[in-house]
């Protein structure tokens, strides 16, 4: 996909398709779109960004990235290690409470986590008074000591990462 910015230059992405393989992906629908990755002129991937106006086609449907890799994960096709790295390379929304500080709230095994949203159809299943987007880095600057990261609350791949596994994967390979 290309769309051209207010200097009239055009930007290309890489897009992320919740579509059936009979239907065309040539100008694809954007309710289709899951989201993208901006590819810069010298083939540089910028972060991945989600599609707030994406509909997913049905209960299975990725929501973003992160949820395509967790539903790998999930089924045994990939390892933790692949949200690690998807997360580190997306842009997330993360919750925030009425004093603007992330908001807080128990996985499913207790533990208290920083909720994130990976995409708009999760961060619509989660009541939070504010959220913001950020990178894995500004991510991390925000958690408290001690709190991990609950990815996607109510979805049906949520999961909890692990704060000092989150740091790792930033940087790992040289990732900033």
């Amino acid at each position: 996909m290309n769309e051209r910015d207010e200097t009239d230059v055009q930007r290309d992405w890489m897009l992320l398709l919740d579509r059936d393989d009979e239907e065309s992906t040539r100008d694809p629908a954007v309710e289709t779109i899951v989201g993208g990755w901006l590819v810069s002129d010298d083939g540089t991937i910028g972060r991945f960004e989600a599609n707030p106006l994406y509909q997913p086609r049905n209960a299975d449907s990725p929501t973003s990235a992160v949820d395509a890799a967790a539903k790998l994960v999930v089924s045994d096709r990939a390892d933790v290690g692949l949200v690690l790295r998807t997360v580190r390379d997306s842009l997330v929304m993360v919750a925030l409470d009425e004093a603007g500080e992330v908001a807080v709230m128990s996985a499913p095994d207790g533990v208290a986590c920083a909720v994130i949203a990976s995409g708009a159809v999760d961060q619509a299943r989660v009541d939070a008074p504010q959220w913001r987007q950020v990178g894995l880095a500004e991510l991390l600057g925000l958690l408290p000591d001690g709190l991990d990261v609950l990815v996607n609350p109510g979805g049906p791949r949520s999961m909890r990462l692990l704060a000092d596994a989150l740091r790792e994967s930033l940087n790992a390979d040289g990732a900033a």
